[in-house]
């Protein structure tokens, strides 16, 4: 196997899928590597808040990336779930030439948080494997009585699109039927939540609130989800799916997702030429082409951040992208 020394970082996360067999049981990690880097920290913060385990990650041939960990523990500690999992990984391991942080330095910082600690090597595959199995132990420990809840039948929890062995078509059939008839009556919300729901292990969906259309979204970060439950859709609606920050998605501002992803597809294929046409909501500069026109523009990206296929317009009802979503997860089979 050939080690990757150099490798392009596109959006401030990447994302891969790993399954997994402990004590028995087949469990299935979605893992989220999230960069380090300041301008990236608004990204990573959302990813906390669904996180069952994090592994803190520094480089031991640096001493500034060890003391980084601290602001990490901070930041873990104030946004993730109270049950979530922590170890501590000093990286580079087959360095140990260039070592600047002592192998006792990072046990001793492991223990100050009640965290194991590793040393790996991405290069050479050592504690890899070791470290996301352990980390995937305190995770299974920390949930066993969800765990026994569901005892006999997680070796089965598949997504229902790819269960593997003889299925029944014409019950599958009826329960698409079911699906399609429950699917006309939902709004977009409800429809983002049915999507994530019905693909929970391949497929993550992430909302990101703007304000730029209509100023539609101009509550404060802390009181979006109080008016998505409360006010548009209402009716006690809960997002069933990652939601970030509010942000810029278009102008000088824009978030970087978006100036990516605006550039690798310059506008939607179903509406390529419609922009605002009441210059009155054009409200940011400067004004470009390729802009996000309105909400609930949506794209549908790999795991890498590559876009699959092109964007899709408001006109595209979200329910609609599912035989999409079908062909990419069959492509991206593992």
């Amino acid at each position: 196997m050939n080690f990757i020394h150099r490798t392009s970082l596109l959006l401030g996360v990447d994302f891969k899928m790993k399954t997994l067999k402990i004590d028995g049981i087949k469990v299935r990690v979605q893992i989220w590597d999230t960069a380090g880097q300041e301008r990236y920290q608004t990204i990573t913060k959302q990813y906390y808040r669904r996180a069952q385990g994090i592994i803190l990650v520094y480089d031991i041939t640096s001493s500034r990336s060890f003391q980084h960990i601290v602001k990490w523990a901070s930041d873990v500690d104030e946004f993730a779930p109270d049950k979530v999992q922590r170890i501590l990984v000093g990286n580079k391991a087959d360095e140990e030439q260039k070592r600047k942080v002592p192998k006792e330095q990072g046990n001793k910082l492991a223990k100050t948080y009640g965290m194991e600690f590793f040393e790996t090597s991405a290069c050479t595959n050592c504690n890899i494997n070791e470290s996301f199995t352990r980390l995937t132990e305190l995770v299974l420990q920390a949930h066993k009585k969800e765990m026994d809840a569901f005892q006999g039948s997680t070796d089965k929890y598949l997504d229902m699109t790819y269960q593997e062995g003889e299925q029944d078509n014409n019950a599958n059939s009826q329960k698409a039927c079911a699906h399609v008839s429950m699917m006309a009556k939902l709004l977009t919300w409800g429809q983002l939540n049915l999507l994530q729901s019905k693909y929970p292990h391949r497929l993550v969906v992430l909302g990101f609130p703007c304000n730029q259309f209509g100023y539609q979204e101009n509550c404060s970060n802390g009181e979006i989800l109080n008016s998505l439950k409360y006010v548009r859709p209402g009716d006690g609606y809960q997002p069933g799916f990652t939601v970030f920050e509010k942000c810029d998605v278009n102008g000088t501002n824009t978030h970087s997702v978006f100036a990516y992803l605006k550039d690798k597809l310059p506008y939607p294929d179903d509406d390529p030429h419609t922009l605002i046409q009441d210059p009155k909501f054009l409200i940011w500069s400067p004004i470009s082409r390729t802009d996000i026109s309105w909400n609930f523009e949506k794209f549908l990206v790999v795991a890498r951040g590559e876009p699959f296929l092109n964007g899709y317009s408001k006109k595209i009802e979200t329910i609609n992208i599912e035989p999409d979503i079908q062909r990419l997860l069959r492509l991206t089979k593992t």
